[in-house]
C-alpha cells in the first residue's frame, strides 16, 4: 500500500510553483493523485522549496498517461418512446450489499445480480478519449455499448458541463439525449467485459429511480433529468429556440455508424 510517508516523500521531491499540477501517485489502472500548488490550498507539505499550501484530487488516464478531461453521458430514446439502459460492473457499488436490485424492466421483475454482482443499471457512457472530439467519443461510446446500427438521429447535447464531484476529480461530464430512427439494438455487447443492453418505458426507468435501482449519479439520474428536460423543450418550440439561441443546448440532426 501506498503510504503517507511516500506520498510525504513524492512531495519532497517538487519543487513548487504556483498554478503547478503535479503527479505524486500513478495507480495501476486508470487514476492519478495529482498535487496543485496553490497559495489557496487547504493543506500543507513540505516541498523541495520548502513548506508550502496545495490542494489535491483525481485525474482520470488514458492507457499512455494522457488526463481525461471529458466524460460524456447518453440517453438513446427509440422510435416506440422506450430508452437504452445497460448493466455496467461497478465494484466500488458492491462495497454497499443492501443497495436495491431488483429492476422492473420490460414488465418484468429482474434481479441484476444475475448478470454480476456489481450490476448497476444505467444510461451509456464514458471517458473522452484525448485528441477525439466530444461529439465523436459520445457516438463511439453509444455504438459500442449498445450496437446500434447506421442511422440518422435527432441529437440534443448540453454545452455547459457538469462536474460531478468538483472537489475530488477533475473532469468534466457531459450530458447528450439521441433520439434514434432504427428500432434495432444488441442485447448484449462485448465492451467492458459484457454489456447486457435493455429498453425500459420512461414509466420503467422512474420507477427504478424511485425503487433507488437506478442510483448512478452521472449515468442515471443526471442523465434522466437533462432528457426529461429535452422532452419539454420539444413541446415548448420557442424555448427551444432560446435555449439554443443562448448557448445551452444544441439540436442536430445528424447520421452515426461505425465509421464515427
Amino acid at each position: 500500500m501506498h503510504s503517507k510517508e511516500a506520498t510525504k516523500t513524492a512531495l519532497r521531491k517538487i519543487t513548487w510553483v504556483e498554478g503547478a499540477i503535479e503527479p505524486i501517485l500513478e495507480a495501476p489502472y486508470r487514476y492519478r493523485v495529482v498535487a496543485h500548488c496553490s497559495s489557496d490550498g487547504r493543506q500543507k507539505a513540505e516541498f523541495a522549496n520548502g513548506e508550502h499550501p496545495y490542494f489535491c484530487y483525481i485525474e482520470t488516464v488514458s492507457e499512455n498517461g494522457q488526463w481525461i478531461e471529458k466524460c460524456a453521458s447518453v440517453v438513446p430514446v427509440l422510435p416506440d418512446g422506450r430508452l437504452l439502459m445497460i448493466v455496467e460492473q461497478r465494484p466500488a457499488q458492491g462495497r454497499y450489499p443492501d443497495r436495491p436490485l431488483i429492476a422492473e424492466i420490460q414488465g418484468k421483475r429482474v434481479d441484476l445480480r444475475v448478470f454480476g454482482p456489481y450490476s448497476s443499471l444505467e444510461f451509456p457512457g464514458g471517458a473522452v478519449e484525448p485528441g477525439e472530439g466530444l461529439r465523436a467519443g459520445f457516438l463511439r461510446e453509444l455504438i459500442e455499448e449498445t450496437g446500434v446500427q447506421e442511422q440518422t438521429v435527432l441529437y440534443y447535447s448540453q454545452l455547459h458541463p457538469l462536474y460531478a464531484l468538483g472537489s475530488e476529480l477533475a473532469l468534466q461530464s457531459f450530458m447528450n439525449v439521441v433520439f434514434l430512427s432504427g428500432l434495432s439494438y444488441e442485447k448484449y455487447v462485448r465492451t467492458d467485459g459484457g454489456l447486457n443492453v435493455f429498453a425500459l418505458t420512461r414509466d420503467e426507468v422512474q420507477q427504478n429511480i424511485w425503487n433507488g435501482v437506478i442510483h448512478s449519479g452521472q449515468a442515471g439520474l443526471l442523465s434522466w433529468s437533462f432528457y426529461q428536460e429535452v422532452e419539454d423543450l420539444r413541446h415548448n418550440p420557442v424555448l427551444e429556440k432560446k435555449l439554443v439561441q443562448s448557448g445551452y443546448i444544441r439540436v442536430e440532426n445528424i447520421k452515426i455508424g461505425k465509421s464515427i
